[in-house]
């Protein structure tokens, strides 16, 4: 795999951007994939910026994320759309279709012209569905349908979370809390964030607006 590069890059999204259940700051995904696409020297490193709120659904980053202007994009949300989790105890999925809606926005504020976009599914099982009947692979496809229509890449991590070894053990002290076995332990912030740049690597040509 050829090493990316980014002069500018922004991630954003929920609290497997923030790092939760990672042992260390620089062992989360966000941290792995902005030290892998820093230039090599003489080259200056490049701008990072991280806009990632843990129980965010997709309309909590809307109005906080960055205006676009950036080299790399890198999306992580959906998850607390689909679980409908919230900080005050469970509620509703987003239903799908303002799911879409909003997914899309948020990708046309943050994805300027000449960028180059990742979007990462949703956090949880291959076959995850909730009781209240939302699928996660009808959150997914909504995801893959908004990204691509900007010439992104789509990423799916339910394959990730359905390894066993990149979750838990429960329980641990780390710098974002105690662990839990949901979030991503270091091994699967390391698969989450290979599999980025493996991506990330194959974007060789400038997003396209939608049209």
């Amino acid at each position: 795999m050829v090493a990316p590069t980014a002069s500018e890059i922004l991630l954003v999204g929920d609290s497997l951007t923030v790092g939760e259940s990672a042992s260390a700051v620089d062992r989360t995904f966000a941290s792995r994939v902005i030290t892998a696409c820093t230039r090599p020297a003489p080259m200056p490193p490049p701008m990072s910026r991280v806009a990632a709120i843990s129980g965010a659904r997709v309309r909590h980053l809307l109005a906080r994320a960055p205006s676009a202007g950036l080299d790399l994009v890198i999306v992580e949300l959906g998850t607390n759309d689909w679980v409908g989790w919230q900080p005050r105890g469970p509620s509703p999925p987003t239903p799908i279709g303002r799911f879409a809606d909003v997914y899309g926005r948020l990708l046309g504020r943050v994805v300027g012209p000449g960028a180059r976009l990742v979007c990462l599914g949703v956090w949880g099982p291959t076959a995850g569905c909730t009781q209240q009947g939302a699928r996660l692979a009808d959150y997914d496809a909504a995801i893959a349908v908004q990204c691509r229509a900007r010439g992104g890449a789509f990423v799916v991590l339910s394959h990730v979370y359905d390894d066993g070894r990149s979750r838990g053990p429960a329980g641990r002290p780390t710098p974002f809390g105690v662990s839990d076995d949901g979030h991503p332990n270091d091994v699967g912030h390391r698969l989450v964030a290979d599999i980025v740049l493996a991506t990330v690597s194959r974007l060789v040509a400038p997003v396209a607006g939608p049209g």
